[in-house]
């Protein structure tokens, strides 16, 4: 059985089996931390009745919607609605579809309802976007069984109101690693609040990334090992964590690797301040005391790992960069090292590598993307040439991205830092031909997210990278709307707010919009925030680092966007600014 559909038997069989609720379509992007497992399932106790004698066919199905909504779940009322053949085969496991709002139930022999504002979810708990027209309304045939009306076919999912889910489940994100070993991946998905969240986690987490993910994650957990385990946490919040199965002989690396797997994924629940691995029966100790912190695998960050806290920019064509002391609100702007600060040749975009020994910039006539090492002295040299291109970027690897705006579209190109090698093609879906007029790329080199301008409306796009396991970039797949305004909306930038979440900034007469969209498209939860600002807003200067705060850049000052700290006044006029990456 494929992995994706392994998930599904590991997380909604949990659910449906009472120990907990299944997947939902909303919930906010939670921080790593912020979920407290302990706290008992949200919503009031929801008991559904059973089939009526005399129901008529509408008001059977209506009953068996009503049933998927019993609180704590499960599924056993629901399925006195179906007919005997159809209790035994159906699965709501497969998927799940949330709605916002329903019709009556019409009908005799097939009774139809439709939904509104539908989405759905996959067996993993992916957010899988918005359900068609078609396929938002259901049918359900109706038969005769003792006297009473049964359905005798329905859709193989759990498919419940979107408000239900709202108050019972949160976006977490399953922690694997890029095909090289070197940098961990998250990836969102919808679990239930409550105790059994550490149990519904590590199960995920076992069952592994689905098919379609092949070349974009791996996993250095065992494929022998067994689903089906819980994870108990004690009184002192250790979790522990057994897994069973035929695990084979695993190297100290493997084992570093697969702690790194778990500790991040499971330091989401607040309540768990370490774990104990035991795997095939012998508790993994060569690499602790007995137990392992839950802040194991600092150095695998998906966020960069000590990467620089400085901000790179342009001011009148060279240049520049500064770090921002939130006590001070002022920050001195200074010239890069190398040709760059000079203004040799002059620019119009930058982008600065994690350790900032390296930067690439766009010449000022946007035809040519230059490299150099950030030390006095050191003079650029050409990358490629182009017709108009963007400004580029970097992720973990040392590698260079850019997109070059041709009269086709655009064209996305990589390369890697130092190597002399010409930049590659690589086709990404969504974003190859398209009008294209931002791009970002995951620090885990996981995503390539563009902003793509369309006269109906800008959109978000995410697509995922493929790459080989010597991290080799071998091209991409998928293409996800994640921010679609529609009627004629424009948006002048897009930033990482967490390794898993998006920023976007429109700009509305002197107001600044600000909303995060999660890398999935799940509808996250996050409020548009709503500045008034004295300037027009140039651009977002944000990052997936918690600690770094997200900025609007003015010519003058970068504007607090995150509310914990003062806006800085600039010592000189600037063009653009941003984080490293």
């Amino acid at each position: 059985m494929r992995r994706l559909l392994l998930v599904g038997l590991t997380l909604v069989a949990l659910l449906l089996t009472g120990c907990g609720p299944s997947m939902p379509t909303a919930g906010p992007v939670v921080e790593i931390g912020q979920i407290n497992g302990a706290t008992p399932d949200t919503g009031f106790a929801i008991a559904p009745r059973a089939p009526q004698k005399g129901a008529s066919p509408a008001e059977v199905v209506q009953g068996f919607l009503d049933a998927m909504q019993a609180t704590p779940i499960q599924t056993t009322t629901a399925r006195k609605f179906l007919s005997a053949d159809l209790a035994e085969s159906w699965d709501p496991q497969r998927q799940t579809i949330t709605y916002g709002d329903v019709s009556p139930p019409h009908g005799s022999s097939v009774v139809a309802v439709d939904l509104q504002g539908a989405n759905r979810l996959d067996a993993q708990g992916s957010w899988q976007g918005e359900v068609g027209v078609p396929d938002s309304q259901l049918h359900f045939a109706m038969v005769r069984e003792q006297g009473q009306w049964r359905i005798s076919s329905a859709p193989n999912a759990l498919i419940v109101p979107q408000s239900w889910f709202d108050d019972r489940f949160t976006q977490v994100s399953l922690y694997y690693f890029d095909p090289t070993g070197r940098i961990l991946v998250p990836e969102p998905v919808f679990v239930p609040l409550g105790t059994q969240l550490p149990t519904a986690l590590v199960r995920a987490l076992v069952a592994g990334p689905s098919d379609l993910l092949a070349g974009v994650v791996r996993t250095f957990l065992p494929s022998g090992v067994s689903a089906g385990l819980s994870v108990p946490v004690d009184a002192d919040g250790v979790a522990s964590v057994d897994l069973k199965g035929d695990v084979g002989q695993q190297s100290e690396h493997a084992l570093r690797l697969m702690t790194a797997q778990l500790t991040w994924t499971l330091r989401q629940d607040a309540d768990i301040r370490a774990i104990r691995l035991v795997v095939d029966g012998r508790p993994v100790e060569e690499l602790s005391n007995g137990t392992i912190q839950i802040g194991a695998g600092s150095q695998y960050d998906p966020a960069g790992y000590a990467t620089s806290d400085h901000l790179f920019g342009v001011a009148d064509g060279a240049g520049v960069e500064t770090i921002i002391d939130p006590s001070r609100g002022a920050a001195h702007v200074d010239p890069l090292p190398s040709e760059l600060g000079k203004g040799v040749p002059p620019i119009r975009s930058v982008a600065v590598n994690f350790t900032a020994t390296i930067g690439a910039a766009v010449t000022a006539d946007g035809h040519e993307l230059h490299e150099v090492k950030l030390q006095p002295g050191e003079p650029s040299h050409s990358r490629m040439t182009g017709t108009d291109l963007l400004q580029p970027a970097w992720d973990f690897a040392d590698r260079l991205w850019e997109i070059d705006r041709t009269s086709r579209g655009a064209v996305v190109h990589v390369g890697e830092a130092g190597t002399g090698a010409p930049m590659r093609r690589v086709v990404v879906p969504g974003v190859t031909g398209q009008d294209v007029r931002r791009f970002l790329v995951a620090r885990d080199g996981s995503r390539l997210v563009a902003l793509v301008r369309r006269p109906e409306g800008d959109r978000v796009v995410a697509s995922r990278i493929v790459s080989s396991d010597q991290g080799r970039v071998l091209g991409a797949v998928g293409s996800q709307v994640i921010s679609d305004l529609g009627d004629g909306a424009r948006i002048r930038d897009i930033g990482w707010h967490t390794p898993t979440s998006v920023v976007t900034l429109q700009q509305l007469s002197g107001t600044a919009l600000i909303r995060t969209v999660s890398v999935d498209g799940a509808i996250a939860g996050f409020p548009a925030v709503t500045l008034t600002v004295g300037d027009r807003l140039l651009s977002l200067a944000s990052s997936p680092v918690a600690r770094q705060a997200l900025f609007g850049v003015t010519p003058n000052a970068l504007v607090n966007l995150s509310g914990n700290a003062q806006d800085t006044v600039l010592s000189s006029p600037v063009e653009t600014f941003g984080y490293v990456g």
